[in-house]
């Protein structure tokens, strides 16, 4: 009996490890989900980064301190992967979320970014007019920490004073982030801000001199604003033309990716958000209640039955599996993605190609390069072109928006999809079948890097 009773005294010493050892365990798991999530976002593969931000939030528990700090972070980078998306409501909830667990630290540098975040979700929203949140970060800044936060925490009250019409104070912030600007990058662009002030002020010859300095910069949207900026103040069209070039410029770069609002929302709604707060909410206290109530229960059967007992297999299992952590949950996340994607190309191809090969069109098209004999001619390429935009405008949106598809590539995958081989197409482009073959290539290449389940490669390679 006193043996009973000592083994009962020991155990929540080691409920309380375990305890300890759980919230470890949750902590590395949120961060190997951050990570993940980081590293799809930098290959522009943004909503399988939603996935990875989202499980990070909910492997940690909203009502533990420890854990206020990653919170905030994980839901201001969410937030403003939204932002960059134009999916600003959500945006502005995620920041609103971040700031309830920011708050509670030392060091405001992350509720400084949620502020300035949400700041610049009002201003977008309200189509150029100005909000006044941006004006809570201004009490914050000897609470930041953050050298890099600082910066842009006074750069955005420069940027706010400057066209709420305040150039006093858009000067000082102005003069503030000088000291602070580690890089070529940093300083010219306070160059642009200040010129922009010195021109709200009247004071041209001082705008167009910083201003001058911002075209210095090898940031291209430094430069463009500098140009545009120099052509309004001085009405050189040499200026001008800098900036329609380097607009060209801009309008050739790959623009980014973009979480899909549909997918997103979806996400959102098919995530059991409740049940793992419920998880997460359980306190000590009542772990170690129930833990006791437990092996009071299984120590009195042992020693009444003396090991006869027969362990119970069944509820072994559903603890086991309750307590085991699936490590394919986000894979089978992105494969449902993936698959719907496959199966969404599938059902457009297949419509599509019913219809658009029993046009006349398409017909004179077949009959016109004989079995990939004879080049189409330029006004019957242009023509065949613009009818696969038109025809498979939603399969041109899937593709261009998951796998980066060029307009090359686009035209080449329907040419495929509609059962033309090698020479065909070739024909139809007006080139060698060499040079279909390396596009047939590149093509398979993007698809496959973002459709990383071999079954569902196969159904739609070329």
């Amino acid at each position: 009996m006193l043996r009973l009773i000592h083994y009962i005294s020991v155990f929540p010493l080691f409920i309380l490890l375990f305890s300890c050892a759980d919230r470890v365990v949750e902590a590395g798991k949120a961060s190997t989900y951050f990570e993940k999530g980081v590293a799809f976002e930098d290959k522009n593969m943004f909503d399988s980064a939603a996935v990875y931000y989202l499980s990070a939030i909910c492997s940690l528990d909203s009502s533990r301190i420890s854990d206020f700090d990653a919170l905030g972070a994980y839901y201001n980078r969410i937030a403003l992967l939204l932002f960059k998306s134009n999916i600003n409501e959500e945006a502005e909830k995620m920041f609103r979320k971040a700031i309830t667990f920011n708050s509670m630290l030392s060091d405001k540098s992350q509720l400084s970014e949620s502020y300035r975040g949400l700041w610049k979700c009002y201003y977008v929203d309200k189509e150029g007019g100005i909000d006044t949140t941006l004006l809570k970060t201004i009490e914050l800044i000897p609470q930041i920490e953050s050298e890099e936060e600082l910066y842009k925490t006074k750069n955005a009250l420069s940027y706010y004073f400057l066209i709420s019409g305040d150039y006093a104070s858009a000067m000082k912030y102005n003069s503030e982030i000088r000291p602070l600007c580690r890089d070529s990058v940093l300083f010219y662009k306070s160059c642009l801000v200040r010129g922009s002030i010195f021109c709200g002020e009247g004071n041209i010859d001082s705008a167009i001199y910083y201003t001058k300095k911002a075209a210095r910069s090898n940031y291209i949207y430094t430069k463009t604003s500098a140009y545009e900026n120099l052509y309004a103040m001085t009405g050189d069209s040499v200026y001008l033309g800098l900036y329609h070039s380097l607009c060209d410029s801009i309008a050739g770069m790959v623009k980014p990716a973009k979480v899909n609002s549909a997918f997103y929302g979806e996400l959102i709604n098919n995530m059991n958000v409740e049940y793992s707060r419920r998880i997460h909410d359980r306190t000590l206290l009542s772990i170690v209640c129930t833990a006791v109530v437990v092996v009071l229960v299984s120590i009195f059967l042992f020693y009444f039955f003396r090991r006869k007992i027969i362990p119970n297999k069944q509820h072994i299992e559903v603890e086991e599996e309750n307590n085991r952590e699936t490590s394919t949950e986000i894979e089978k996340r992105t494969e449902a993605l993936q698959r719907e994607i496959v199966e969404r190309i599938g059902e457009i191809t297949a419509q599509k190609n019913k219809r658009f090969v029993k046009s006349e069109f398409f017909k004179e098209v077949t009959e016109y390069i004989e079995g990939g004999n004879v080049f189409l001619t330029i006004s019957l390429r242009d023509r065949l072109f613009k009818s696969l935009r038109q025809e498979y405008a939603l399969l041109y949106q899937l593709l261009t928006a998951y796998f980066s598809f060029s307009d090359e590539e686009f035209y080449f995958f329907c040419l495929s999809s509609l059962g033309l081989n090698t020479k065909e197409c070739a024909a139809c482009r007006s080139v060698s079948v060499s040079a279909i073959r390396v596009l047939r290539k590149r093509i398979n290449d993007k698809m496959h890097k973002y459709i990383t389940v071999e079954e569902l490669f196969q159904e739609i390679k070329l």
